[in-house]
């Protein structure tokens, strides 16, 4: 964005039809997707807010304008919806009710999810391959440590074998520690509609 606009919050852009404008004058419509900073670098190496249009990434730094078109609200039977990516493995195992708790950041993005909205999940292998879910509870936490001693952990994926040693520090694989302590973690119990 030009130095004027980069102050405009990309989050009030999050799962809106917009108009993208890029610097160099190229033009971009759909539904958009917002990304913070932090998942930026986590996802894709560069730490900058983003929003995404149908797998095109834009970066704050290189959007021109934004225009919200008009549109109806996201809903997805009468609820919210939010949009999340899951790998493959953890993608299965809630499609057949074997994970039932969802691990995140308590981001801005996850906390904007109340217990009865929809989160629509995208396999990273396959981003057309879809799944719906309905967000039964979030359970926060300060940190994954608190999370792993209070949530059961073959719920959150584990293999009752892998559960009885498994270590809250799995999860800076996905999120790094200032991550943690900057937003605190929630487990999303969920249920596939």
């Amino acid at each position: 964005m030009t130095d004027g606009a980069r102050t405009v919050e990309l989050a009030a852009f999050d799962d809106r039809s917009v108009r993208i404008t890029l610097l160099d004058g190229a033009v971009f419509d759909g539904l958009c997707r917002y990304d913070c900073a932090e998942y930026c670098l986590h996802e894709f190496g560069r730490e900058e807010d983003a929003l995404e249009i149908d797998g095109w990434l834009f970066y704050a730094g290189e959007i021109a304008s934004i225009s919200v078109l008009s549109e109806p609200p996201r809903l997805w039977m009468g609820k919210p919806m939010h949009r999340m990516r899951l790998n493959p493995e953890p993608f299965a195992m809630i499609e057949i009710g074997q994970k039932t708790i969802e691990l995140r950041l308590f981001d801005e993005k996850r906390r904007a999810i109340r217990s009865g909205d929809v989160i629509r999940f995208a396999n990273t292998a396959d981003e057309d391959e879809v799944l719906y879910c309905r967000a039964d509870k979030l359970h926060v936490f300060p940190s994954f440590a608190d999370l792993y001693e209070a949530l059961l952990l073959t719920a959150c994926g584990y293999s009752p074998e892998a559960a009885k040693t498994a270590s809250p520090k799995d999860m800076d694989a996905y999120y790094s520690a200032e991550e943690q302590r900057r937003f605190g973690v929630v487990g999303i119990s969920v249920t596939p509609l």
